[in-house]
């Protein structure tokens, strides 16, 4: 049972250091995106390989979690359209810097709008899984 507990409590950790690092990633740019400054925007290559450091890590293991404890073809397609905006995110998150970080960039507005789209995603699985847990199938 100790095992078992402490499974639990490592997942939880790592669900919160993805959350962690989804706000960080989205916090500091949208910080650049609206106002870009020369401290913050030194920073934001920091912040952008740290963050997604976490999220290869942390994303390894929750999604070998879900999908190993039968989340099933759904949660699967809905997972890869989150992992496809999170690596667009990403993408764009790097060619924004390389560009500058100038305030309203198109890439700064595609690094929101794909990191949220990644966000609003991650309710989505939380509540396809839920769903199989009380036993209905979608």
């Amino acid at each position: 049972m100790p095992a078992a507990w402490a499974a639990d409590a490592l997942l939880v950790v790592f669900r919160w250091l993805h959350g962690l690092a989804a706000v960080a990633f989205l916090g500091w740019a949208l910080v650049l995106f609206l106002s870009p400054s020369s401290s913050a925007g030194s920073r934001f290559k920091e912040v952008t390989e740290l963050t997604l450091l976490v999220f290869l890590a942390t994303g390894a293991v929750l999604s070998f979690d879900r999908l190993s404890n039968g989340a099933g073809a759904v949660y699967a397609v809905v997972l890869l359209l989150k992992v496809l905006c999170s690596i667009a995110a990403y993408q764009f998150a790097f060619r924004w810097r390389r560009a500058g970080l100038a305030a309203f960039d198109g890439n700064g507005r595609l690094v929101l709008i794909l990191g949220g789209a990644a966000v609003l995603l991650a309710a989505v699985l939380t509540e396809i899984f839920e769903y199989g847990l009380r036993g209905a199938q979608l």
